[in-house]
């Protein structure tokens, strides 16, 4: 069960060829403070002030488009489904973090106003063709007893983000379908708030952030022939700054949202706020855990723990099998901006 070949996302060297186009990645390096060529424009002196009318403005062929938006806060929701490669660029004077994103996309939807939770987020990518870079995407509908759920990110499709900061609260990112990386983001939230089934995602160099009790990620696995699994690799778990009550281990790495789940934390950082048993049930008299894949490589700080995890979790010897390339296909340099490894 805890053993992963390259077959595990064997499909992923096939969905990543989607990526192979000449404006796979920006080569952003540093700086990424105006419009590179052909760029549609939103904001500032742009044609669109939306981000929904610039994309509604790409014509729905296999052309590679970018959207460019200068500083402000942009109250919608984004939905993109087009044929070609697309792009969104915010502004920023540092491209290599989210520190310095000067871009906001923003709104308040929660599950119990509309059919689904993909109709709850801020940014919703339905095609194999999309990256985004050094943008804010907050749903900040916050707490709720019931429907609660409120997506900063839908994700049914293999992209890639980069500098990224995501924002909720419950459900925050939904890594759903393809092959998925996340390089240099923050990613914020309290109940299940990294959560899907079907994807194979890579998480680099992030900061992670809990903002209440609760769970940090939910995988989706249903059986033992699913691709799914969730790599977070090199990043920070730490208290947000957002949390109004003490965390420390009140937080778990993850629970099974289904029986075959898989998530697996090499070489982080965990703070205080993880709780010393690292790993939660579903619920009580519905655990789901006989076969899931619960696993730590080389944790350090305050939460890790080598010898007190939970029954149904594994410490490794060693991350062999969890590698990007394992996870995103052997092809992954083709499309993962070399920016951000």
């Amino acid at each position: 069960m805890l053993q992963l070949s390259w077959t595990l996302c064997a499909f992923a060297a096939v969905v990543s060829s989607a990526f192979a186009s000449p404006a796979r990645t920006l080569g952003l390096g540093r700086r990424a403070d105006s419009p590179p060529d052909g760029a549609l424009v939103v904001g500032g002196d742009g044609d669109y002030s939306t981000v929904q009318a610039a994309v509604d403005a790409l014509p729905d062929d296999d052309t590679d488009q970018i959207i460019f938006i200068y500083a402000g806060t942009y109250n919608e929701q984004v939905y993109i489904d087009r044929s070609g490669f697309t792009t969104i660029q915010g502004e920023t004077s540092d491209a290599s973090s989210y520190t310095g994103n000067t871009v906001t996309i923003t709104q308040a939807t929660s599950a119990g106003e509309v059919s689904n939770n993909d109709e709850t987020a801020t940014l919703r990518v339905h095609t194999d063709k999309f990256a985004l870079y050094n943008v804010n995407l907050v749903n900040s509908f916050g707490q709720a007893s019931s429907d609660g759920q409120a997506l900063a990110l839908s994700a049914y499709g293999s992209s890639a983000y980069y500098g990224v900061s995501f924002v909720s609260w419950q459900d925050t990112v939904l890594a759903q379908s393809g092959v998925q990386f996340y390089g240099s983001s923050y990613i914020e939230g309290a109940t299940d708030y990294i959560f899907g089934q079907d994807a194979c995602a890579f998480f680099h160099k992030c900061t992670i952030a809990s903002a209440g009790a609760g769970y940090i990620t939910a995988n989706g696995r249903e059986s033992s022939d699913g691709d799914s699994i969730y790599v977070i690799n090199e990043s920070n778990i730490i208290t947000a700054d957002s949390a109004s009550d003490d965390l420390s281990g009140k937080v778990y790495l993850g629970r099974p949202w289904r029986e075959y789940a898989r998530v697996v934390f090499t070489s982080n950082t965990l703070g205080n706020l993880i709780n010393s048993e690292g790993w939660r049930i579903w619920n009580s008299g519905d655990e789901r855990t006989d076969n899931v894949l619960f696993a730590e490589y080389a944790s350090s700080g305050d939460g890790a723990n080598d010898d007190g995890r939970a029954d149904f979790a594994t410490i490794l010897s060693s991350a062999s099998g969890y590698s990007i390339s394992d996870i995103l296909g052997s092809d992954y340099a083709d499309w993962v901006d070399a920016s951000y490894i």
